[in-house]
């Protein structure tokens, strides 16, 4: 099963995403979706996010040092989330993600 941890800061915005996947289609959407706003961040933003691994198994952790880059940053990563919890819709026997945080927002 492929999995997503989404952990949230106190103010409930995106802080970390860590994939465990594998080479599945479902893994392989999901590790897409949690690459893309990596690139979205690095290349549109100019931000540098802390990234380890690559494919299946990648964790990033948000660089929110831009405080005027705030809503950006958020459509990115919740636009990561909402086509995360699609593709969990559509394959719960195949994904999970996971919302970690003091306020998560759903």
């Amino acid at each position: 099963m492929v999995e997503v941890v989404i952990e949230r800061d106190e103010g409930g915005k995106v802080a970390a995403v860590t994939l465990r996947g594998d080479d599945s289609p479902e893994g392989l959407a999901a590790a897409c979706l949690v690459e893309a706003p990596v690139l979205g961040l690095k290349d549109y933003l100019h931000l540098d996010p802390q990234v380890e691994g690559e494919g299946p198994n990648l964790a990033f952790r948000v660089d929110r040092s831009d405080f005027f880059l705030d809503r950006e940053v958020d459509a990115i990563l919740e636009t990561m989330v909402l086509g995360l919890r699609t593709l969990e819709r559509r394959r719960p026997e195949r994904l999970a993600v996971r919302e970690f945080g003091t306020s998560v927002k759903v």
